[in-house]
């Protein structure tokens, strides 16, 4: 499952995605539009990483995670939470941490309701890309201040060689691409 899903991204990235320098454009099926045959090979890939793996929830980062962790929750019947950007008027009691969007070069809040959470909890992270950290560190921070555990991280693509991070696509891989699209 996992190769199959790989296959298919690739096959997205060459005929519809775009590599400029740090950038990778999936905005055409995994990130604005979604394909549902590459959502679904994702999906199964994640589960497949996610074998014998015992955790409570999934979480990811709103926007472009909620696609996956749906798909996720809904083949592993496990609940998924996101952090949320923005802080809604019902939220009393929360926890918050600052990030960094690569993508959008802006400094943003994450916020997690302290109603969504049990301390000792375990979870999975799941998320389109991971790029600088700067996301990972924020989670990890909330992680600390609430009291749960992050067992995976799993992302669509890597760029980093942060080598903790289960990906399908890692900057290696995409620096392959790069080079045949030119």
């Amino acid at each position: 499952m996992i190769q199959k899903a790989k296959s298919l991204l690739l096959k997205f990235i060459k005929e519809k995605g775009a590599i400029v320098g740090d950038i990778i454009n999936v905005e055409q099926f995994l990130n604005h539009q979604v394909e549902p045959l590459l959502l679904s090979a994702i999906t199964e890939a994640f589960a497949e990483i996610l074998k014998g793996t015992e955790f409570t929830k999934i979480i990811t980062v709103e926007s472009s995670g909620i696609p996956l962790a749906t798909a996720l929750s809904l083949k592993l019947n496990k609940p998924f939470l996101f952090f949320k950007k923005k802080k809604p008027i019902t939220m009393k009691d929360y926890f918050e941490a600052e990030s960094y969007s690569f993508t959008k070069q802006v400094s943003t809040k994450l916020y997690l309701s302290k109603h969504c959470i049990e301390e000792g909890e375990n979870v999975v992270v799941v998320d389109d890309f991971y790029a600088n950290g700067d996301t990972h560190k924020a989670i990890k921070s909330l992680a600390e201040v609430a009291g749960f555990n992050i067992l995976k991280y799993i992302v669509v693509f890597n760029k980093s060689d942060n080598e903790e991070i289960f990906s399908l696509l890692n900057k290696n891989l995409l620096r392959d691409i790069n080079n045949e699209k030119q």
